[in-house]
């Protein structure tokens, strides 16, 4: 796990307290990140918040899914 993850917008998370950092060149939390980027720092990718009732419908037909 790095240290950062990145979202589905330009701000990042900080991993260890799911701090939103938001791409303000002002504020100092980005500025720390940007310094960890130059250093070789590599964030974690956007991962896409999963929704087991939804995805339980996945591959089915309405059929199924109805009961009918």
């Amino acid at each position: 796990m790095a240290d950062y993850r990145l979202t589905a917008t330009d701000a990042v998370i900080r991993t260890t307290d799911n701090a939103g950092i938001p791409n303000d060149p002002a504020n100092h939390d980005w500025i720390a990140y940007q310094g960890w980027l130059a250093a070789g720092g590599v964030p974690d990718p956007y991962q896409p918040p999963i929704n087991p009732e939804l995805d339980s419908f996945a591959g089915k037909t309405i059929a199924q899914v109805l009961g009918v």
